[in-house]
């Protein structure tokens, strides 16, 4: 019975919500949140993700490099578009699609192509295909990443390349 009265009362709070939908506000702000990971790739600097991931966030990448926690995450990023390797590229960024899957949870994809990107001993990668997944919440009014996942069609082969090396 609470269980009903519960649900009833949430559902008086949010008019009309239901799963997928959200608000405009809500929706632009994990935007903003997801093209910060573009504006530190464009820009060469990490600063934009300052505050944009839990403190207990984690973070897995296409070359296989998982990292826990929001602050360590970002001073990973501010050493790494800093690294001349990753100079050079150049990226294609695709909209990101947002998916509430409840008020206060959602899911963002975004695909990129990158050219120009090398490995660390100089080589050129191929034309990266890679594809971002991002778990948001709303945790007090405000939208952090939870998880963001970074995979593509070809890094597996450019870490042997790099003979094994995590990038």
């Amino acid at each position: 019975m609470i269980r009903v009265v519960v649900t009833i009362a949430l559902f008086a709070i949010l008019p009309g919500y239901a799963p997928g939908q959200s608000t405009s506000g809500d929706e632009a702000a994990i935007r903003a949140i997801v093209n910060h990971w573009r504006e530190t790739w464009d820009k060469f600097d990490a600063s934009a993700l300052e505050g944009d991931y839990a403190e207990d966030a984690d973070w897995l990448n296409a070359f296989g490099v998982r990292i826990e926690g929001g602050p360590k995450i970002v001073a990973f990023m501010k050493q790494m578009v800093k690294r001349p390797n990753v100079q050079e590229r150049q990226t294609t960024w695709e909209e990101p699609r947002v998916r509430f899957l409840r008020p206060d949870v959602a899911v963002v994809y975004r695909d990129y192509k990158t050219v120009g990107h090398k490995l660390p001993n100089g080589m050129e990668m191929p034309q990266r295909n890679t594809h971002g997944t991002w778990v948001l919440t709303k945790d007090g009014g405000r939208w952090r990443i939870a998880t963001q996942f970074i995979y593509d069609d070809n890094s597996g082969a450019a870490a042997v390349q790099a003979g094994g090396r995590r990038l």
